[in-house]
């Protein structure tokens, strides 16, 4: 808060809702450089809510900032703008304090993968970089992942009501004739 109750150039003084927006742009970037760090697979969706998150905030400050006072709510956010988007102490904050947030995040994560590495951290390396391997450990593991993969796919088709596994109970409908009449008492 000392960074931005100073004066600026206007005679104007920032205060708590300048400070305000710059913590939560602060968190939001840092939430979404969080979601980022443990994305496994970017697709057009994840493009889409990671840094379109941030760039749609950093469009609808503005606009709120002009149009809310206008309407008479949110009239501390009125000139608000000149004193964050136009100061250098904003952008510098809001990187500083989101990089230092994710330093600790990004350590584990090279520690884990560079010093402490799984199997599976191997492996998706392999199929990352597309790395041939001609082995015959290979071939068994491309065996053993393939055998997997069938099994998944049985337990996600079995457990209807009127499923074609029956499991052992076709014997027993079996030993009965049915084309016989059933004794009378019953």
């Amino acid at each position: 808060m000392v960074l931005f109750d100073d004066m600026e150039h206007d005679g104007l003084v920032g205060g708590q809702w300048v400070y305000g927006v710059i913590i939560y742009t602060s968190v939001l970037t840092t939430v979404l450089l969080k979601a980022a760090l443990i994305t496994n697979m970017w697709t057009k969706w994840t493009v889409l809510a990671i840094p379109g998150s941030l760039l749609l905030w950093f469009a609808f400050l503005p606009v709120y900032a002009v149009v809310a006072p206008k309407f008479r709510t949110s009239t501390e956010y009125e000139g608000i703008i000149t004193h964050i988007y136009a100061n250098p102490r904003f952008w510098l904050t809001v990187i500083l304090l989101s990089t230092l947030c994710m330093v600790r995040d990004y350590g584990y994560k090279y520690l884990k993968r560079m010093y402490f590495t799984k199997a599976y951290h191997i492996v998706q390396e392999i199929q990352k970089f597309n790395i041939p391997d001609y082995r015959p450990r290979m071939e068994r593991f491309k065996k053993a992942v393939h055998k997997v993969r069938l099994l998944q796919r049985l337990r996600r088709t079995r457990g209807y009501a009127f499923s074609q596994n029956e499991g052992g109970q076709e014997k027993i409908i079996r030993a009965y004739d049915t084309t016989m009449q059933k004794p009378s008492g019953y």
